[in-house]
């Protein structure tokens, strides 16, 4: 669900992208300045204007400072030797000149430019647009302080006004269209959120439901059937086992593809959970069992426990005494299909009201984003073809 940045990274966002264009706006005002006085130098050898560019310097060494780490200090140094430096250049062209130079001479007009491209430190407009002043009021100050250091008074400019009303412009309307995007924008990360553990919600609903089903229903149904009510020791310690599981809470613990418990003692931990479900129903296996290897904890976990429903429903509804479990990998998943002959059952008849079925095997699996298809045919068996993917689980 793409929702874009969350707010104050995009405010952040485009305020940087923002900066950056008006910097490079001043940048290239200061090097035509540049290329313009040279050109002047080379044509008119008598006029030493270089003084004038050697006073523009600071101010471009400021502007690569200000785009690389901007800061408030930066920018204020910015505005005041920058400031100085048009007032000399300003100054230092009037005078190998010999006349004031024009109020609206293009070079005046790009050093005062390059002046209001401080624009932005802050992410906030309202700071944009002050920044912005504090560089126009910067540049006309300058020109004017030059221009009467050499008996011109001040005239106004119109092009740099026009120029910093529409940077004003610009960085409003920037500014209202982020107020106004930023309650919708928090509205959808928070639905987004809430769709989020929604479906974590369920996940572990599932799984809850499947344990409650593969731990508690199976040892109710095991009492039941002991006679005299008489729980045998073993009993007694599979319960045991059961209920500090559930305590534990390991039953939820998500790993990283490669923790947790090695391939070996995983097909060892396979072996042992087919022997309790099955009881005395024979069970072979066979196949890539080092496969489990590839297994994230948490996959692996889920897909014994669904096998080992698989094995309790031959042994409680099968009628037959041999079970076979089968185990292949390939590098996007790894599958099992446990298989018996016994009494079957009519999949499209019976599959939704089996709790087993539904819940601990086929919902287990569906929430590590694996699969399980059950084929069974009554008086042909069945056989279960358990799916899951090698990586991270898939919600």
């Amino acid at each position: 669900m793409p929702l874009g940045l969350p707010s104050h990274l995009a405010a952040r966002t485009t305020s940087t992208a923002v900066a950056r264009a008006g910097h490079a706006i001043a940048a290239v005002s200061l090097v035509s300045v540049g290329i313009v006085g040279l050109s002047v130098e080379v044509s008119l050898p008598e006029v030493a204007l270089w003084p004038a560019l050697l006073a523009l310097l600071p101010m471009l060494a400021l502007l690569v400072m200000l785009d690389r780490t901007p800061s408030r200090f930066i920018a204020v140094c910015y505005v005041v030797i920058g400031g100085l430096g048009v007032y000399l250049s300003t100054l230092i062209i009037s005078t190998e000149l010999g006349a004031p130079i024009a109020y609206d001479d293009y070079v005046v007009q790009l050093l005062k430019l390059a002046l209001m491209m401080v624009v932005g430190v802050t992410p906030k407009a309202r700071d944009a647009i002050a920044w912005t002043t504090l560089g126009y009021l910067a540049g006309e100050l300058a020109t004017f302080a030059a221009r009467a250091t050499v008996g011109a008074g001040w005239q106004f400019d119109g092009t740099p006004f026009a120029i910093y009303l529409a940077i004003v412009g610009t960085l409003a309307v920037v500014g209202a269209e982020r107020f106004t995007t930023r309650a919708s924008q928090s509205a959808l990360f928070r639905a987004a959120k809430d769709e989020q553990l929604a479906e974590v919600r369920a996940v572990f609903e599932s799984r809850a439901t499947a344990l409650l089903h593969d731990t508690v229903l199976n040892q109710l149904a095991v009492v039941t059937a002991t006679p005299d009510a008489r729980i045998s020791h073993e009993v007694r310690e599979s319960i045991a086992a059961d209920l500090a599981m559930i305590v534990g809470e390991e039953w939820f613990a998500v790993d990283a593809p490669g923790d947790g418990t090695a391939g070996a003692q995983r097909a060892e931990l396979l072996r042992r959970a087919v022997a309790e479900a099955g009881g005395e129903l024979e069970v072979t296996l066979a196949g890539d069992l080092d496969a489990l290897e590839t297994l994230p904890r948490e996959t692996a976990d889920e897909l014994v426990r669904a096998i080992a429903q698989c094995i309790s429903n031959v042994r409680r509804h099968a009628v037959t005494t041999h079970a076979e479990i089968v185990v292949g990998a390939s590098p996007e998943e790894l599958s099992v299909m446990v298989i018996d002959a016994g009494v079957g059952f009519d999949v499209a008849g019976r599959s939704g009201g089996r709790l087993g079925v539904g819940s601990s095997i086929i919902g287990r699996l569906d929430s590590i984003g694996g699969a399980a298809t059950v084929w069974s045919q009554p008086g042909k068996g069945t056989s279960v073809m358990l799916r899951v993917p090698t990586g991270a689980p898939r919600r």
